[in-house]
């Protein structure tokens, strides 16, 4: 049996419906050469966006570190349901959505302009683009949560825990990692 080619097009419209809640990973092919474009994909948008926004941090080494805590985290779950064959379409889903959110979050952080100074309150332009970006990462939290919900066969709730947990745990290793101890 010949695999379909799966064109970028196609690869599109899955990320789309997914983000959309009307379709889930066992849209995507099961290709590891998927998953390893997606992530060259997703580290080159994230050094890009840091180049963009003139961040001094280390964006390389933050970005790997999404990255292995997304993968691993997600691998983790799936070898807990014994489901670890459907590990490279979820990862896959999971990695081409952070990519569409991190396109849609791009704009908004461009225009939010220099931060304020500590005791300085930020224009309401700022504050309602605080209040676009919180409500795309609970959007994003959600689109994982329905990812994850379906590959490892387990209820809403319980895949948006999983979800939030991850991005919690990806928040708090950064920090210890990437802290200058001040």
């Amino acid at each position: 049996m010949s695999e379909t080619p799966y064109s970028l097009g196609r690869l599109l419209g899955v990320v789309l419906d997914l983000c959309r809640f009307r379709s889930g990973p066992q849209e995507l092919p099961h290709s590891q050469g998927l998953l390893v474009a997606l992530l060259v994909a997703g580290l080159a948008l994230d050094l890009a966006t840091a180049n963009a926004l003139e961040l001094k941090e280390p964006v390389l080494a933050r970005s790997l570190l999404s990255s292995l805590v997304l993968l691993g985290l997600s691998w983790v779950a799936l070898a807990i349901r014994r489901l670890g064959h459907r590990y490279l379409q979820t990862a896959s889903a999971l990695v081409a959505c952070s990519i569409a959110f991190s396109l849609l979050i791009l704009p908004l952080a461009l225009s939010f302009g220099t931060a304020p100074a500590a005791g300085v309150a930020p224009t309401p332009v700022q504050m309602l683009i605080v209040w676009l970006g919180l409500g795309t990462l609970v959007w994003k939290i959600s689109i994982d949560a329905h990812i994850v919900r379906q590959a490892i066969e387990a209820p809403y709730w319980l895949g948006f825990l999983l979800a939030l947990s991850w991005v919690i745990a990806d928040f708090a290793l950064a920090r210890v990692i990437f802290s200058d101890g001040s």
